[in-house]
Formats: structure tokens, C-alpha cells, sequence
């Protein structure tokens, strides 16, 4: 778990690679790049307007909740923002 009030979230070039070792590339484009929270890449879906948190690696996947960034797999967050 990691307090986002901890982590400024920073805009700035887009980093696609961990979406892209994640997803289908025809799916990637269904995501928009929102920003960066330290380690953590965040990508907004276009149609569920859910996101899907990465880090660098590709490894680990994040769920913001209540103001923290919490851990989940790979299967929770694509789950969370397809349904």
C-alpha cells in the first residue's frame, strides 16, 4: 500500500511500454496516458473511464482506494476496468 498524498502525480511524456508488455497493441489504444504517480503509470480506459495503474516494470498492478495505492494482481485490475 502506498498513500497517494505521498506521491505527487506528475504529466509528462507519455510512457506506453508498461501498457504495451501488458495488452494486445490493438487494445492499448483504448487507454489514454494520465500521468505518473512515482513508479506507477496511470491509464484511463476511453469507454469505462476506469484506470489501470502499472508500474515501470510491468510486475505490479495498483488500485487507488481511498486515497491509497494498493496492490492488487494483474487479473484484479484488467477485472476492475473492463466490467
Amino acid at each position: 500500500m502506498i498513500p497517494a498524498t505521498n506521491i505527487p502525480t506528475s504529466v509528462d511524456e507519455p510512457n506506453w511500454e508498461p501498457l504495451e508488455r501488458v495488452l494486445p497493441l490493438h487494445q492499448c489504444s483504448d487507454f489514454m496516458y494520465m500521468g505518473r504517480a512515482r513508479e506507477i503509470e496511470l491509464y484511463k480506459h476511453y469507454m469505462t473511464r476506469r484506470y489501470l495503474n502499472i508500474a515501470r516494470n510491468s510486475q505490479t498492478f495498483y488500485r487507488y482506494s481511498e486515497g491509497k495505492y494498493v496492490e492488487v494482481s494483474q487479473a484484479e485490475a484488467l477485472d476492475h476496468v473492463y466490467r
